[in-house]
């Protein structure tokens, strides 16, 4: 395989992102629970995407390999089928288990999918200011940052293929106060991984290192570009850590080449 693999568009099993009201899910979330283990229905009666606080689901960095295992499981099932068409049945079958091991630290498909979404953000905001915190002018943090958030959507694509997903449906489903209130921790997530691009943007630009531009909306356009890999992107037979790298620097030379002053 050549050291920059062609990874266009592929007819692919996986769903396409919903862009409709969202009412798959809604119906999906109408429809009676599964059975738990002991043969009881889950409830039924919860706020859409509404994360309860559970004994089970610990916060960040708390996660034990057992559970990280459940999640990476959950991240494969709903990138391959969507969050309607997904069940704790299909997470249990991706880890050759049972799905008790799942209801073990999650009550309910919903609360998994939720902390899919919060591991996903979690993750790549981790990363990514860790890049930053390294030092260098606005030039070379910046760089860092895009091809680290590049480099995370490609390594862990099932993960944020979810957290868009994710994302996307509370913003659009839930739509009252508390529910709104319950998910801010996920959109707090988010906005702290868009706030640090725009804080480096600011400093290149005032330093004269990028082009002038209204930050936010030039880091509210970038973001978007260096998550799109998770539509296009598909691991090819044989593919080697080179390749990836290679795709990696082709979307970071092209980020970069948005942002930066020319001569």
């Amino acid at each position: 395989m050549s050291a920059t693999p062609h990874a266009g568009p592929e007819k692919s099993s996986e769903p396409e992102p919903d862009q409709g009201g969202g009412e798959g899910v809604e119906e999906t979330l109408r429809e009676e629970r599964e059975p738990d283990p002991e043969g009881q229905p889950e409830r039924d009666d919860a706020p859409l995407f509404v994360p309860e606080p559970s004994p089970v689901a610990p916060r960040p960095g708390e996660r034990g390999a057992a559970q990280e295992e459940v999640l990476v499981a959950a991240a494969q099932a709903f990138m391959e089928r969507g969050f309607a068409a997904t069940s704790i049945d299909d997470v249990a079958r991706v880890m050759n288990a049972t799905k008790g091991r799942v209801y073990h630290y999650y009550r309910s498909k919903l609360e998994l999918f939720n902390d899919v979404t919060r591991r996903s953000l979690e993750m790549i905001h981790a990363e990514v200011a860790a890049a930053e915190a390294a030092g260098g002018d606005p030039d070379r943090r910046m760089e860092r940052m895009v091809r680290t958030h590049a480099g995370m959507i490609l390594r862990e694509r099932a993960f944020h293929r979810t957290a868009l997903q994710g994302v996307e449906l509370h913003l659009r489903i839930a739509a009252s106060q508390d529910q709104r209130a319950a998910v801010a921790d996920l959109i707090s997530l988010r906005d702290a991984h868009e706030r640090l691009f725009v804080r480096v943007l600011a400093e290149g630009v005032a330093a004269d290192r990028f082009r002038p531009c209204d930050v936010k909306v030039t880091v509210r356009t970038l973001l978007p570009a260096l998550n799109g890999p998770v539509f296009w992107y598909r691991p090819r037979e044989g593919e080697t850590d080179a390749d990836r790298a290679a795709i990696v620097d082709q979307i970071t030379a092209f980020a970069m080449s948005g942002l930066r002053l020319r001569p």
